[in-house]
């Protein structure tokens, strides 16, 4: 039988029949392969599947977290670049031994068990940053210890409340409230990850556009860039007086599978600053200013920050 008929085939039997004529290996092997072609993870994630027990656990975590992936795959070029795994190549490799079991997605929303298959393998500085449960119902990863806020703890008019996700949901961490838990990863391995001695990361520019200047406002609130990924949080512990709270990261450069370096934007409390991994060549960043000047060019602010 030709590969898409048996595709084709394989999805149309209740989960436990197999088509006539297929072992249960090949059909299993079908449907990792065509799941991982869906969520488009071939350059980010592999498997080392030893037996049909491992075969089973893959399928089963891979059509338990379909269409959550995209949340969180944005997340892994950031892994390599800032050297979390200093012993594993592209794609990561996960042991089908070592994948959440069945019970673990009745305990955990999906984007955390989606991060609990690999978190395991990543490290900051010696510290493991596999995702564990800590006191008083709240999780840990490495020297970060946070919260899942219930939806039903935000106030009614509050931002995070009408775009609230149970699958990703509303994470506080000290006085920093983020949106949701992907927002919470990628923040942290752009900001608090990223002191790898082999990785280098410094700010090229800064600009006191003013909280009020209306590109500044537009790049904070917008509820998308196209183009560019985003990541928000409150600081509920402001700076000054007139600081809202609001932050964002604009991640120019970083989220795709070829990405080696990372770039971003720091948005607060008026402020602008443009952070990059890249290395200097003969003193100039040309790969960070290339992925800065669209964006801040489109609003006015290349000549500030980049000169």
């Amino acid at each position: 039988m030709a590969r898409p008929a048996l595709v084709t085939q394989i999805d149309k039997q209740p989960p436990t029949e197999i088509p006539r004529g297929v072992t249960l290996p090949v059909v299993l092997q079908q449907r990792i392969e065509r799941a991982i072609h869906e969520e488009i993870l071939h350059d980010l994630l592999a498997f080392d599947i030893p037996d049909v027990v491992g075969a089973l656990r893959t399928a089963h975590v891979l059509k338990r977290c379909s269409g959550h992936w995209k949340m969180i795959k944005a997340f892994i070029p950031l892994v390599f670049i800032h050297q979390l795994t200093p012993n594993a190549t592209r794609p990561l490799m996960l042991s089908a031994d070592s994948l959440p079991t069945t019970s673990a997605f009745d305990e955990l929303p999906l984007t955390m068990t989606a991060y609990k298959t690999f978190g395991h393998l990543l490290s900051h500085r010696g510290t493991s940053l596999a995702l564990q449960r800590a006191d008083n119902g709240a999780y840990r990863i490495g020297d970060h210890s946070f919260r899942v806020v219930p939806q039903s703890e935000l106030p009614a008019d509050h931002p995070y409340r009408g775009t609230y996700k149970e699958s990703d949901p509303v994470i506080r961490w000290g006085h920093l409230l983020y949106p949701s838990f992907t927002a919470f990863i990628k923040r942290t391995v752009l900001i608090q990850w990223c002191y790898q001695k082999w990785v280098v990361r410094k700010p090229l520019g800064i600009a006191r556009v003013g909280r009020d200047d209306t590109r500044y406002r537009s790049l904070l609130t917008a509820p998308s860039i196209e183009g560019y990924k985003t990541v928000d949080y409150i600081d509920e512990d402001p700076f000054a007086p007139g600081d809202d709270g609001r932050r964002r990261f604009i991640i120019l450069k970083g989220t795709a599978a070829n990405d080696t370096t990372a770039v971003h934007l720091w948005l607060f409390d008026g402020h602008i600053r443009l952070w990059t991994t890249e290395a200097p060549t003969k003193g100039r960043h040309v790969a960070t200013v290339a992925a800065a000047r669209p964006l801040l060019g489109s609003y006015g602010l290349d000549q500030r920050m980049l000169g």
